[in-house]
């Protein structure tokens, strides 16, 4: 049961991630005014654009909502991460995240019908493949088993002494 709660939980943490990715581009999109057909943006941001901070947070608040959107869900999906990352390995739950990259790709051929070249695809199924050789062949992290205080106590109390028991009185 445990590790069907830390599948969901990891699905959902990728899940929030995928959306907020996604949401992120829309609301970027909308901001630097892409044209949907050539897919390039009217208004690039710059590096000028970060001279003034607060300029460009009220642009992206007022023109482009779904990025705020997507970085709300993004930090909740961190929430869910620290849970995962509480209950399994990096070594296990990190190559996971590696299965939204392939749903971020989908929606963007298919819903912003952005270009995708065929090694892009040949690299997604490796992606799908390494995804699932990492969730069939690692180990789950196994609980920490932590000494009870009696039994810490009793090894104490049996410990040899020092100087052999002998007595130093003269």
């Amino acid at each position: 049961m445990q590790t069907l709660i830390t599948v969901v939980l990891l699905v959902v943490s990728i899940g929030l991630a995928v959306a907020g990715q996604i949401a992120m581009k829309a609301g970027m999109n909308d901001v630097t005014k892409v044209d949907p057909k050539t897919h390039v943006a009217a208004q690039p941001l710059k590096m000028n654009d970060f001279k003034h901070p607060i300029t460009l947070v009220k642009r992206v608040f007022k023109d482009g909502p779904w990025a705020v959107g997507g970085i709300i869900l993004y930090a909740i999906s961190a929430l869910f991460w620290f849970v995962v990352l509480s209950r399994t390995s990096l070594s296990v739950a990190y190559p996971m995240v590696a299965a939204g990259y392939v749903v971020v790709v989908l929606y963007s051929k298919y819903v912003f019908n952005e270009q995708v070249k065929m090694i892009a695809w040949v690299g997604l199924a490796f992606i799908v493949v390494g995804v699932i050789i990492t969730a069939q062949g690692l180990p789950a992290k196994q609980p920490e088993v932590k000494p009870k205080a009696a039994v810490v106590q009793t090894a104490q109390q049996k410990a040899p002494e020092v100087n052999g028991g002998a007595s130093h009185d003269k």
